[in-house]
C-alpha cells in the first residue's frame, strides 16, 4: 500500500534516513566508477571524508555526499558524464541546464524526490551527491587572500540572487557575520534580481585563472567553510583508497591534518544542536508511488 505522501519525513525514524544514505551511495558509486574508468582523479571532502575516517562510512546524521575534482578532471568530467549515466540518473550543471542554479555539480536519482526546506523557499529536489571543483590559487599568501576576497564578494552577489531557493537558513557553525548577512538579505530580498548565470560565469573565470596542476595551494571555493577551503594541495597526496560502507572512495591522503583545519577536534561528534543537516520534509520513492 502507497504511503500517504504529505506525511512529514520523520527525523527520529532511522530507517527513513537509511534508506535515502543507500540511494546516496549508489550514484558516489556511479560516480566513481565514472571516473575510475577515464582515468579522472576525484576524491572525498568535507563531511564525507570525515565520515569515512571517523565512521568509515556515513556520518549517522548526515543525508548527502560532496566530492572533489581538480579543475582539469571536473572539465573532462562534464564533456563525458551524460553519456555514462543509466536511466534514472541525471547531472545536473548551469552550463547544460540553465535552471539549474548551484555553481557545483549535482549527480541526481530522478526516482527519489526530496522536500527540502532548508531554504527561505521549500524546494523539490532528487536526491543528490554533490561535486566541487579545486582550483589553484596564487603563489603567495598576500595574492591568495585578494583572489579569494575579491571572488568572494562576487560569491556575495551570486547568493543574493538566488537567496531564497539556495541559501541554508539552518547550517550550524557559521561566523557571526556570515549569519548577520544571511538575515539581512532574507529580510530585504536585497539582490534578487541580479543574473545568476553571468555572476557564475564571472567567477568561473576568475577561478581558471590559476591551473590546479600548476598550483602549490588549492581552493574548493563553493565550499561550505569559505577561506578554510585553501589549503596545500600536498595535503591531498596521492588519494588513496578508504572504506566507505561497503564500497571503497578516494580521499585524501592527509585527512587528519585537513579535517582538524576544517572542524577542530573531528574526532568528537558534535552535539545535536551542532549537528549539520538539511531540514528535510518528505521523502518520496518513484517505485512506491506506483509510477
Amino acid at each position: 500500500m502507497a504511503k500517504d505522501w504529505n506525511q512529514s519525513y520523520n527525523k527520529e525514524d532511522n530507517s527513513e534516513l537509511r534508506k535515502l544514505q543507500l540511494t546516496i551511495l549508489d550514484i558516489v558509486k556511479l560516480f566513481a566508477d565514472i571516473c575510475e574508468k577515464h582515468d579522472l582523479r576525484y576524491f572525498m571532502v568535507g563531511g564525507t571524508m570525515l565520515g569515512a575516517a571517523r565512521h568509515q562510512g556515513f556520518i549517522p546524521w548526515d543525508d548527502d555526499i560532496d566530492m572533489g575534482m581538480p579543475r582539469e578532471d571536473y572539465e573532462r568530467f562534464l564533456t563525458i558524464v551524460e553519456d555514462e549515466l543509466p536511466e534514472g540518473y541525471e547531472f545536473l550543471n548551469y552550463k547544460i541546464n540553465p535552471e539549474y542554479k548551484r555553481y557545483f555539480s549535482r549527480i541526481v536519482d530522478t526516482n527519489v524526490e526530496i522536500h527540502n526546506a532548508s531554504n527561505s523557499k521549500e524546494i523539490i529536489e532528487n536526491a543528490w551527491i554533490d561535486i566541487f571543483p579545486h582550483d589553484g590559487m596564487p603563489k603567495t599568501k598576500i595574492g591568495q587572500r585578494f583572489h579569494f576576497w575579491r571572488l568572494a564578494g562576487l560569491r556575495l552577489l551570486y547568493h543574493m540572487s538566488c537567496f531564497d531557493e539556495l541559501v541554508n537558513l539552518n547550517r550550524p557553525g557559521r561566523p557571526k557575520y556570515q549569519q548577520m548577512i544571511i538575515n539581512f538579505l532574507h529580510k530585504t530580498k536585497l539582490g534578487h534580481n541580479l543574473n545568476t548565470i553571468k555572476l557564475m560565469k564571472k567567477i568561473e573565470k576568475g577561478l581558471c585563472k590559476y591551473s590546479f596542476d600548476e598550483a602549490d595551494t588549492v581552493v574548493s571555493f563553493f565550499g561550505a567553510y569559505m577561506s578554510r577551503e585553501i589549503i596545500k594541495k600536498s595535503i591531498l597526496g596521492d588519494l588513496p583508497y578508504y572504506s566507505f560502507e561497503d564500497t571503497k572512495l578516494r580521499g585524501v591522503e592527509q585527512y587528519d591534518e585537513l579535517l582538524t583545519h576544517l572542524y577542530g577536534d573531528w574526532r568528537t561528534p558534535p552535539s545535536d544542536a551542532d549537528k549539520d543537516k538539511h531540514n528535510i520534509k518528505a521523502i518520496v520513492y518513484k517505485d512506491e508511488r506506483g509510477a
